[in-house]
């Protein structure tokens, strides 16, 4: 019968003392997601030329760190293609915030809309108003962790 070998051979010697982690100042992956999603719609508006932006729980996340703030990288992006902005938010803290980034996103051809409310709630009224048609593309992003299903 044969010996099972180590899985390991030349692993160092464990550390005299604990090796400390300090915590983040913020999830990892928020700014990460942020990022991705404004990447994402780079591509978007390359293939399309056009498009309708739907965030279903647009306020910062954290208010002084605007990296990691998907809607505020989605409205800065470039080339500015995407023409149609709803963004919802249930926080009342987190309005301010969204009207002023609305305010300064405006360009001719392009409407914001801030919405407040339970998303779930919002989003027929968005799809029923008929401001999204069905031949423009439409990307709607949504944190699953807060949507009712």
């Amino acid at each position: 019968m044969n010996k099972q070998g180590l899985l390991f051979e030349n692993l160092p010697p464990p550390a005299d003392r604990p090796i400390r982690f300090r915590t983040p100042d913020r999830p990892v992956w928020t700014e990460n997601k942020a990022k991705l999603i404004e990447r994402y719609l780079y591509y978007f508006v390359m293939i399309t030329k056009h498009g309708a932006y739907i965030d279903g729980f647009a306020g910062p996340q954290y208010p002084e760190k605007v990296d990691a703030w998907a809607a505020k990288l989605v409205l800065d992006s470039k080339p500015p293609f995407l023409r149609k902005f709803w963004l919802c938010e249930q926080s009342k803290e987190k309005l301010p915030a969204l009207h002023d980034l609305a305010a300064s996103s405006m360009q001719k051809g392009r409407t914001i809309k801030v919405v407040f409310g339970d998303f779930n709630e919002n989003l027929k009224s968005i799809l029923e108003s008929g401001a999204i048609t069905e031949k423009m593309a439409t990307f709607c992003l949504l944190d699953l962790a807060y949507l009712r299903m």
